[in-house]
């Protein structure tokens, strides 16, 4: 630690010396002030700001942004109740005063949040240049380095979140690696090295992760819960979801698929209005067919705006979303409220930084969070037969 600081004061006098052209003002300058990289800032930080941090992660999250989101679920699920009411409609007859039938029904769907984490491994000497590098640059904010450090981590881990939340399929129960076993393509394991696996083709008795790489993948960031395309998976196998056969959308039918989709709605949910969730790349599609199409009658306030589906009364919004990337997958969300994603913002299993474990150049810890995703209501959603 001592040589540490010793370096850093070097540091601050190089960098006030070229900017004031004295390098005694500089050498003052930097005995006066606090080493920036100290690794107990970076801990105290956590210490005192890691559920703020952390929320804000979470929150600034795209899919917090395009679904429909509950903060307060608890590790036993929140059931998500559906009330139907019986029709019963018939001409006044004061000699009737039942229905003689049950009249309306309660049920629901229950939405499970799941244990996630992140390590860190956290070694000052190895940040130093990326963060002078940011405090030196024109126009730059000047911020500590503890906060530096966990901004840009949490930003990573965002990232992460949203790239692996429509593919996530629950494995974190996953069975240990065994040598005598084979297994086949969409396996799960868990390998000795505390990795989770997932087996791209069919192996022979002994090919493992380390020694046959090529037939498998590493899977930590996807198998901590059931992610949409799973839980769409499982519901169309079982006959609760009919999907619409739109085929590959592209440029030249995207127009023509959005609409049939719109047609095979029912007239109510039609009337509701809400979002066709789509992949960035089906977005553009929809555009450049809108273009091929209406020519040159599209004026330049039609490709800024939002889209719209035609003949909707802009009660249907065609929206791009981060975290379908790489699907064709369209996803009708009527009145945008039936996808829910959960967490706990509160409480003892709110996000927070787990244990400080000091180590010979820094220290390791963890980042730790609930996260889950369900369907409210199977009857309005519709989608259509593109993975």
């Amino acid at each position: 630690m001592k040589n540490l600081l010793f370096i850093l004061t070097c540091i601050g006098v190089v960098i006030v010396g070229f900017a004031t052209g004295d390098s005694s003002a500089g050498l003052i300058t930097a005995m006066a002030t606090p080493a920036v990289t100290d690794v107990e800032a970076i801990a105290k930080w956590a210490g005192k700001y890691d559920r703020k941090f952390l929320m804000q992660m979470l929150n600034g999250l795209d899919i917090f942004t395009d679904l429909t989101v509950d903060r307060n679920v608890s590790r036993h699920g929140k059931l998500m109740p559906k009330f139907t009411a019986k029709a019963g409609m018939r001409p006044l007859d004061l000699d009737v005063d039942t229905n003689g039938r049950k009249e309306r029904s309660l049920s629901g769907r229950k939405l499970y949040v799941y244990d996630c984490m992140k390590l860190f491994k956290i070694v000052p000497e190895e940040l130093i240049e990326s963060f002078l590098a940011d405090m030196i640059a024109p126009g730059a904010v000047q911020i500590p380095f503890a906060q530096w450090f966990w901004e840009r981590e949490m930003e990573k881990l965002k990232s992460e979140i949203n790239d692996n939340f429509y593919h996530s399929e629950f494995h974190a129960d996953a069975e240990d690696f065994s040598a005598a076993a084979t297994y086949s393509a969409g396996d799960y394991v868990k390998f000795t090295d505390s990795n989770f696996y997932k087996c791209l083709s069919n192996t022979n008795a002994g090919e493992s992760p380390a020694s046959h790489t090529a037939k498998w993948e590493e899977a930590n960031g996807v198998v901590c819960f059931d992610g949409p395309a799973k839980i769409f998976a499982d519901e169309i196998t079982a006959g609760n979801i009919s999907p619409i056969a739109t085929g590959a959308i592209s440029n030249s039918n995207a127009l023509d698929k959005m609409e049939l989709m719109y047609q095979n709605m029912t007239p109510a949910h039609r009337k509701k209005g809400g979002a066709f969730l789509v992949s960035e790349d089906t977005y553009w599609n929809y555009v450049k067919h809108e273009q091929n199409v209406f020519g040159a009658t599209n004026t330049s306030s039609s490709g800024d705006g939002r889209k719209y589906i035609y003949g909707s009364n802009k009660k249907w919004e065609v929206v791009p979303v981060s975290w379908l990337e790489n699907s064709n997958r369209v996803i009708v969300d009527v009145q945008r409220s039936n996808l829910r994603v959960g967490t706990t913002l509160r409480g003892t299993g709110g996000p927070n930084i787990g244990k400080i474990v000091p180590t010979v150049h820094g220290y390791l810890t963890s980042a730790k969070w609930l996260l889950g995703f369900e369907i409210a209501d199977l009857e309005p959603l519709y989608l259509n037969d593109q993975a």
